[in-house]
């Protein structure tokens, strides 16, 4: 099975030349607990624009559209797989590539002896290449909790911890209160597992059924009080609505 994936990347290395170079494409991340499933479908949207920082001339800006997911637990509560987190604020829109792009980066290695080269991390054309042969994986794919940052892109070697991969869960003591967001461990919840999936169908809608004030709300999820520093609040205080929904709301 694993091989027939690893074709596919390879595969979509050689299609690289063909169409828009950064692919836009959907995502499904489902998330395992007790034995049931809760998913949500997410767009991601890729373009290479000019720019006079970057020194090719060039760099991606990438968007997302979608939910978080939406976990109906057994215990009655209601728990959400944000899209952002402290220090990921675009974790929704990189999701997909802590689950596929290992498998990218793994089947190029086995195929090329000098596949890893200076800086090759930061060139558009290499980088555009092993984001088609990701979208050309097929099938639901793991999640690791952790990932080796040199899993991740062609330079190897950084000496950077693994990143963190799965997203941060959150309930709210009071669903028409955004004050009593409490974060939660994927412990707690009996999380088994979570896989990505490059998907067709339609991006998730309608968390704002459960969360009337999410369209309304602005800033934080808790407002700093007069004279608090931000580092005095809670990581999880400190989010907002677009860590629960990005370019869907009505």
């Amino acid at each position: 099975m694993l091989k027939r994936f690893l074709a596919m990347a390879l595969l979509g290395l050689s299609l690289a030349s063909c169409g828009d170079s950064f692919p836009d494409y959907h995502y499904k991340m489902t998330i395992y607990v007790d034995g049931q499933e809760y998913s949500s479908v997410r767009a991601v949207d890729q373009d290479e624009v000019t720019s006079i920082v970057d020194s090719t001339g060039s760099r991606v800006e990438t968007s997302m559209r979608g939910e978080a997911v939406i976990i109906d637990h057994p215990n009655g509560r209601t728990y959400y797989a944000l899209l952002s987190k402290p220090g990921s604020p675009q974790y929704g829109a990189f999701a997909a590539e802590l689950a596929l792009m290992p498998l990218v980066t793994r089947a190029q290695r086995s195929q090329t002896d000098n596949w890893m080269g200076a800086n090759q991390s930061g060139d558009l054309d290499l980088r555009a290449q092993d984001h088609q042969a990701m979208v050309a994986i097929e099938g639901p794919q793991e999640l690791r909790r952790a990932i080796p940052v040199d899993e991740l892109r062609r330079h190897s070697g950084s000496g950077d911890p693994d990143f963190p991969a799965w997203p941060m869960f959150v309930t709210f003591s009071d669903p028409s209160d955004p004050r009593t967001v409490r974060e939660v461990t994927p412990e707690s919840l009996g999380v088994e597992r979570i896989t990505i999936e490059i998907t067709d169908e339609d991006v998730t809608t309608g968390i704002e059924e459960r969360l009337a004030w999410l369209d309304t709300h602005r800033g934080s999820f808790v407002k700093r009080r007069q004279g608090q520093f931000l580092d005095e609040m809670s990581p999880v205080a400190r989010l907002g609505p677009s860590s629960l929904s990005q370019g869907v709301l009505q």
